[in-house]
């Protein structure tokens, strides 16, 4: 990539940063639901562009699940989610192989501990595939930290974003029926999708001790730790 672009790519996204402070910082799905609702037809397009751009601002991809649940209730939420989550995935991918590698790889530093940057480092073979399967189900995986850490690895694209499509779905769906029974926090409904929520959880930790033995899930519990400092 020339420098002329580079330099055009960093004046745009600072500008998008800050576009994003004035107008996101601290919005709840609410407050996404309602402004996104007042674009009338055009709801859906504006719902799938904020997917696609806003997790790559560090904005909290929750949120936006969510807001699409309140908005568009469980179906259309779901499919509206997925094609945004999609094109987001690929767009972060690609800013952190070809654009903005440096920064990228200086925020993985920070918030991965050095034991999981190796593990993540070796995208060959069935394992490295099923890795980013059980990831992507889990809860307590920062979404936008595993779209930014693979475009860091040698894993190639389309494998990536078939396996991640895959494994963001139960996610996806367990969420937007959150935000879809929101309105009423009393009714049956909305305590099945609390429970839903238990079970995604739940059959996650399974997984994640069957792929790992003891001694690496402590590893894992101590770069899930080294995450949040």
């Amino acid at each position: 990539m020339s420098r002329k672009k580079i330099v055009l790519a960093a004046v745009l996204l600072l500008a998008a940063i800050i576009l994003y402070w004035k107008l996101f910082s601290g919005v709840t799905a609410e407050e996404v639901e309602a402004w996104i609702r007042e674009c009338g037809i055009w709801a859906p397009l504006v719902f799938i562009l904020c997917f696609a751009v806003l997790p790559a601002l560090m904005f909290p991809g929750l949120v936006l699940a969510m807001a699409g649940g309140l908005l568009f209730g469980l179906g259309w939420g779901t499919v509206y989610t997925l094609i945004g989550s999609f094109f987001n995935m690929a767009l972060m991918f690609w800013i952190a192989r070809y654009l903005g590698r440096d920064a990228v790889t200086q925020y993985v530093r920070t918030h991965l501990s050095p034991e999981w940057q190796e593990r993540l480092s070796q995208t060959d073979g069935k394992r490295a595939y099923l890795l980013l399967l059980v990831l992507r189900f889990l809860p307590t995986v920062p979404y936008v930290l595993l779209n930014y850490v693979y475009g860091l690895t040698g894993m190639r694209f389309w494998p990536y974003m078939l396996i991640s499509m895959i494994g963001v779905i139960p996610g996806t769906v367990v969420y937007i029926n959150m935000g879809d029974k929101a309105g009423n926090w009393r009714s049956p409904a909305f305590w099945l999708a609390v429970g839903l929520l238990a079970v995604l959880a739940l059959v996650t930790e399974l997984l994640n001790r069957r792929l790992f033995p003891k001694s690496e899930r402590t590893e894992n519990e101590g770069g899930k730790k080294h995450e949040t400092d």
